[in-house]
């Protein structure tokens, strides 16, 4: 006997929805009451506090939509994604309302709990109001399906926590090296078809991604990483005092998924910022590829989903660079959902739309980077899908793959066509985000997102023609054109850029063969625009610098990566004609070994578990623990604590790595240490951290156009006529 399907809660008849949401949220409240009178259960608070605020009001947002029978993925991917929208609006109204009425803190737990409780009761009495007749789906699928490879799948993120616990108490990797390979097994076990079955998928995709991102993000008690200190320093500037100031000059200051979302986890939760980036936001953003496998199956099958999904998560990106970007974390999340809402067809129009406005905005107050990335893309995307449509009829039917009897196809087993499609990427959506856009990053922040836009609009307009393809001014092909250091990581520069080729492949079998691959129209062209996109990060100057090349990269393959394996498989179809027995090679009897194999080997150049193994200049943030890296220890994070709390103004010089934990305390008087000694001013601060103690070396950086070159050099040019004036054994602190 199965019981109800939690995830699927909107569709439990509203008696016993009632009942079990009441009771869900008495529990939480009655945990909260007992951790503030001192009665603290480990985890307790914080496990059900994730739950209640993360999925509860999204499930009731759903049900006052009345939207049912969505799935048990679909329905936890909204619900979240909702409730976020709900967490960070109901931040957003609080900091404006609440000073009006005479409370000068609406970021505190006295004002905050009351108010998110009172913001679910109402969302209930209307999901309860609305969907009054709806008398439930009967839906009794087991929310996990029973199979032998789920507790292994359940126990990677598990495996990921202990391997960083071992690595930082004692600098040992052996249980991270073995939740890598274990990865790759099960990337392999897919494309073999061996041991984990398709109803197992999305559970493997959501653990396999959930451990990548711990086994990094865990490293350290600290935050590590670029931008994310900064996000911290905004993060701390809204719960000092308990208020958001809005005026504050920096763009990520008008992320509304920084500087409401992560105070709001903070406070519900009861714990420190710092973990709610390390712990929380992981949990969130594995949701992303969980979002795109089910974008991708929809379209294909679950194993080109899951080559697809597994391909984006093993690129270095997603569990390097994103976890110190929290802000582009969550706005992935809209941009997931939101094209699951597009290429749902089966939606009605005015649900619809309410979600991909809403996943819109909250794209929009979470990332501006992305948000115009997204928003830039729409336009030409549009432009297509109107060209087509005014076509001629016989052209325009191949192109859109609504006529003929495709020939069966073996790889997806589809052998209908769908009727005629409603196009979902309309012109007023643009128009509305648009608005959208201009509205909020015009009035935050004193409007500085407009002004880096236009500032890189600016540089890009000035040297498109002078500097088109120069390695200095283009980043993307800055990396194309440098030397590899060794023949390994040459090796390992090809197999990316294969994984583009295999993308062009993909995208052109998809247009020559509508009747086959069931792309969605507005699917296919906003991948023909990220296409685009990526061969801009190459060529045109500053474009990719203003993101990085690899985020650029990673961006492009929430809708790219399908193409890669579509790729693959029309290549090794077109390789299988011509070479009989190539089938009989191993790793080559069908197109999904093939490119299970080609992905796994991806994966551990990635990863930096083949370099680390060959001892051949390792990458790994969490395998290498001896390098220069942006990974703070607990001395060097009290080294700075104690030169702010100073509460001096006096210029403070640090090295290019030790610049991102000083970020995160004071940004306004920092300087990056000079490559001349005597260019340091007087009366000034020089922060040393563990690396530049203990190999008595700086890192100096120096900027090129677009391209940043760093070097080392000895830290006694920087320390004669200075005074120390702080040591810990992990960081120093001097004084000229």
């Amino acid at each position: 006997m199965h019981l109800l399907n939690p995830f699927q809660m909107n569709d439990w008849d509203n008696r016993r929805f009632f009942w079990v949401f009441q009771a869900f949220q008495v529990a939480f409240i009655g945990m909260v009451c007992l951790d503030l009178v001192g009665y603290h259960i480990p985890i307790a608070r914080e496990v059900l506090a994730f739950l209640y605020i993360t999925f509860l009001p999204g499930i009731l947002v759903l049900k006052a939509l009345r939207l049912h029978d969505l799935g048990a993925i679909e329905t936890m991917l909204y619900s979240a994604g909702l409730s976020l929208v709900v967490l960070m609006l109901t931040g957003l109204v609080t900091n404006f309302v609440y000073p009006l009425l005479g409370y000068t803190r609406p970021f505190s737990f006295e004002a905050l709990f009351p108010t998110l409780i009172a913001i679910v009761q109402i969302l209930l009495y209307l999901a309860l109001t609305r969907d009054r007749g709806y008398a439930g789906s009967g839906t009794v699928a087991p929310a996990i399906p029973p199979a032998p490879a789920v507790p292994f799948l359940i126990l990677l993120p598990f495996l990921a926590i202990i391997g960083t616990y071992v690595r930082n108490e004692y600098h040992m990797v052996t249980y991270l090296f073995l939740l890598l390979i274990l990865i790759a097994l099960i990337g392999l076990a897919v494309g073999f078809d061996r041991f984990i079955p398709a109803s197992s998928y999305p559970l493997a995709v959501y653990s396999i991604a959930l451990a990548l991102l711990y086994h990094t993000s865990l490293i350290s008690g600290y935050i590590w990483g670029y931008d994310i200190h900064h996000e911290l320093h905004l993060v701390n500037s809204v719960l000092g005092p308990g208020l958001w100031d809005m005026t504050i000059p920096y763009n990520t200051n008008g992320m509304l998924s920084v500087v409401a979302l992560v105070p709001i986890y903070s406070l519900i939760t009861g714990l420190d910022p710092v973990w709610v980036f390390k712990i929380i936001y992981p949990l969130l953003f594995a949701l992303v590829p969980l979002g795109l496998y089910r974008a991708v199956e929809k379209q294909t099958n679950a194993r080109i989903a899951f080559l697809s999904t597994f391909f984006f998560v093993a690129f270095f990106t997603f569990y390097t660079e994103m976890i110190s970007l929290a802000r582009q974390q969550i706005a992935e999340i809209f941009l997931a959902l939101t094209i699951l809402v597009m290429i749902d067809k089966s939606m009605d129009r005015d649900r619809r739309a309410f979600l991909l406005v809403t996943f819109g905005f909250a794209i929009i107050v979470s990332h501006y980077g992305l948000a115009y990335i997204y928003l830039f893309s729409l336009i030409p995307a549009w432009l297509l899908l109107v060209f087509v449509e005014h076509l001629p009829a016989g052209i325009r039917t191949k192109l859109q793959g609504t006529a003929g009897t495709p020939k069966h196809d073996p790889l997806t087993g589809w052998g209908t066509v769908p009727e005629a499609r409603v196009r979902t990427l309309i012109l007023p959506y643009i128009l509305v985000l648009a608005v959208l856009a201009v509205l909020w990053y015009s009035t935050v922040a004193e409007g500085t997102a407009f002004a880096t836009i236009t500032g890189i609009g600016d540089k890009i307009t000035g040297a498109l023609f002078a500097d088109a393809f120069s390695p200095t001014a283009a980043q993307g092909m800055h990396i194309l054109t440098s030397r590899s250091v060794t023949p390994l990581h040459s090796l390992a520069k090809i197999v990316h850029i294969a994984t583009q080729g295999l993308i062009t492949v993909g995208l052109l079998a998809t247009l020559l063969k509508r009747e086959r691959w069931r792309i969605e129209p507005e699917y296919l062209a906003v991948s023909l625009v990220f296409l685009l996109i990526n061969l801009a990060g190459i060529v045109v100057p500053f474009f990719a610098s203003s993101l990085n090349t690899s985020r650029l990269y990673h961006i492009t393959l929430i809708f790219l990566a399908p193409f890669a394996i579509i790729g693959g498989i029309a290549l090794y179809e077109a390789a299988v004609e011509r070479i009989h027995a190539l089938r009989s090679a191993p790793c080559m009897g069908t197109a999904y070994q093939a490119l299970s194999a080609f992905f796994v080997v991806f994966l551990l150049f990635n990863t930096g578990l083949i370099y680390q193994i060959a001892d051949d200049s390792p990458t790994s943030m969490a395998l290498e623990t001896t390098g220069d890296k942006p990974v703070f220890n607990g001395k060097e994070v009290k080294g700075a604590e104690w030169l702010l709390s100073e509460g001096n103004r006096r210029p403070i010089y640090v090295d290019g790595t030790r610049w991102w934990l000083l970020l995160g305390f004071d940004p306004d008087h920092q300087r990056y240490l000079p490559e001349n000694a005597s260019l340091m001013e007087p009366n000034s601060y020089l922060y040393f951290g563990t690396y530049n103690v203990v190999r008595e070396s700086v890192r100096i950086e120096v900027k090129e156009h677009a391209v940043t070159e760093a070097g080392y050099t000895s830290a006694g040019r920087f320390t004669g006529d200075q005074h120390k004036v702080y040591d810990n054994a992990g960081s120093a602190i001097y004084y000229r």
